[in-house]
């Protein structure tokens, strides 16, 4: 599963493109550039955009900031410490509503892997506690 992916798991896919167009532009954007940037793809209103873009002010993932008549938006988090927040909550989620034994499961997956991908994972195990 592709990073574009996991965020559209996430977020809605409209929303899941803005942030996308934001965190390639790496600085202050306004909803023109991503409403432009959109428009390259599929047929979408300025107003829409802005919609969009306000909800991801709300869900706390943009900032914006008045320019004369109209705003400018950043992003809170970069994208991958946003997949590293969404992935805790996720997992905080999991054990809160399945308990322990889920967690247990989980590990019994985790044998099922290809040695290769078990490597992987403990390497991600071994980065993350450090």
């Amino acid at each position: 599963m592709n990073t574009e992916e996991k965020i559209g798991k996430v977020l809605g896919e409209l929303e899941s493109d803005v942030m996308e167009i934001i965190w390639q532009s790496k600085g202050p954007i306004a909803v023109r550039t991503v409403t432009q940037s959109l428009q390259k793809k599929r047929q979408i209103a300025y107003t829409t955009v802005m919609t969009i873009m306000g909800r991801l002010v709300e869900k706390g993932l943009l900032k914006r900031k008045e320019s004369g008549k109209a705003y400018i938006y950043k992003c809170v988090y970069s994208k991958d410490r946003f997949l590293t927040r969404v992935s805790r909550q996720i997992i905080k989620n999991f054990i809160a509503s399945f308990g322990w034994s889920a967690v247990a499961h989980f590990a019994e997956e985790v044998n099922r892997l290809t040695p290769t991908k078990r490597k992987e994972l403990k390497k991600l195990l071994k980065e993350a506690q450090k």
